[in-house]
């Protein structure tokens, strides 16, 4: 069953696969300039998101252990 819940501070690193395996590469400006490569690291972008995700409201999709989908929300 899918729950959609707020990402914690524990769940950073299943976030961040997540991200490097679905969407970094395909984000219509990154993959206009090939900014990054599926599933690879990229520093810059994952300090953001992890910046992001400290502000505390964040979501995730998530069945089990496993990350479906996430809602990257921060305070600007």
């Amino acid at each position: 069953m899918v729950q959609f819940i707020t990402v914690t501070q524990d769940m950073r690193e299943a976030v961040i696969r997540h991200l490097r395996d679905s969407f970094f590469a395909d984000e219509p400006l990154n993959k206009a300039v090939g900014l990054c490569q599926r599933g690879q690291p990229h520093a810059a972008l994952e300090r953001l998101c992890l910046a992001t995700i400290a502000d505390g409201l964040s979501v995730a999709a998530v069945e089990r252990d496993t990350v479906l989908g996430v809602a990257l929300n921060g305070v600007l």
